[in-house]
């Protein structure tokens, strides 16, 4: 990291960790950023130093891990940190309007996943020093996240069923930590913006949507000619989940930009192709 001194105050960041590819890429850019990056995994925060920034990103591990990031979010209500980032889901709100919710919208989730992450929002409630960013769904955090599941199945040549109904606006690990630390940046320079904020890109699509683009990308990188088996899921059942997310207040106070989830998409996909081709030479 660069000596060169950044003016931050605080100038170091603790990053509670996920224990996915998130971690690495919010360290990645804060350190690019100038901060100075400490990691804690959710059972390390006793190590928190007094004063500093502290990303929160243990809601973001799976929904194995939502007990233990709601004892994080306790713990964190009660800790000496300057400032609180919680990274938060759209999975708060229950969905299927047609329509674009923004941060006054009242949280009501159905599902069980969306009960945990706004009971951890919930915990943290009371915090006068607190921002809370709700992102899109996360196309790219693990292997078992939208991006890897399609790849996999490409590469393998398995079908693979997506659901065709429900919108959103996806957000990739990379997008996720600029916006993140977009936000400490300003924080860290006396900036005094807590509350709610969304994030998601700047177009929607459903999962069977982004499927396709993915695959178009893929297969630029084979010589031969290879397709995907992808469909949509068959569910008399299913009812509009619907999510996507209004980001009109995070680009008023923070000056933020919405991206596109299909801007640097190419270069992921060749990514996770070469990570996959590392996993089965093993």
């Amino acid at each position: 990291m660069s000596d060169l001194h950044t003016g931050y105050k605080p100038d170091t960041v603790a990053v509670i960790t996920a224990g996915n590819d998130i971690d690495g890429a919010l360290q990645k850019r804060l350190q690019r950023a100038g901060f100075r990056v400490q990691q804690l995994s959710p059972t390390e925060l006793d190590q928190l130093r007094p004063g500093a920034i502290a990303i929160n990103a243990s809601a973001c591990a799976d929904d194995q891990g939502m007990p233990e990031a709601l004892q994080v979010a306790k713990q964190l209500a009660g800790s000496p940190c300057q400032h609180v980032i919680h990274l938060s889901s759209y999975q708060v709100f229950a969905g299927g309007e047609q329509r674009r919710y923004d941060e006054d919208e009242v949280a009501d989730p159905q599902a069980r996943s969306g009960r945990q992450w706004l009971a951890c929002e919930r915990a943290l409630g009371d915090l006068e020093n607190l921002a809370i960013l709700r992102f899109g769904w996360m196309v790219d955090s693990n292997q078992d996240a939208l991006l890897g599941r399609v790849l996999r199945g490409f590469v393998a040549g398995e079908p693979l069923e997506l659901d065709g109904l429900n919108n959103g606006n996806p957000v990739t690990v990379l997008d996720m930590a600029r916006v993140t630390v977009a936000a400490a940046q300003q924080l860290a320079s006396g900036a005094s913006v807590s509350g709610i904020y969304h994030y998601g890109s700047s177009d929607s699509c459903t999962a069977i949507e982004f499927a396709l683009e993915v695959v178009e990308r893929a297969q630029s990188f084979h010589d031969e000619e290879r397709f995907a088996q992808l469909s949509t899921l068959e569910d008399s059942d299913q009812r509009d989940r619907s999510v996507v997310l209004a980001c009109g207040k995070l680009r008023d106070v923070f000056g933020i930009q919405q991206h596109s989830w299909r801007q640097g998409l190419t270069r992921q996909v060749e990514l996770w192709l070469e990570r996959l081709g590392a996993e089965k030479s093993v």
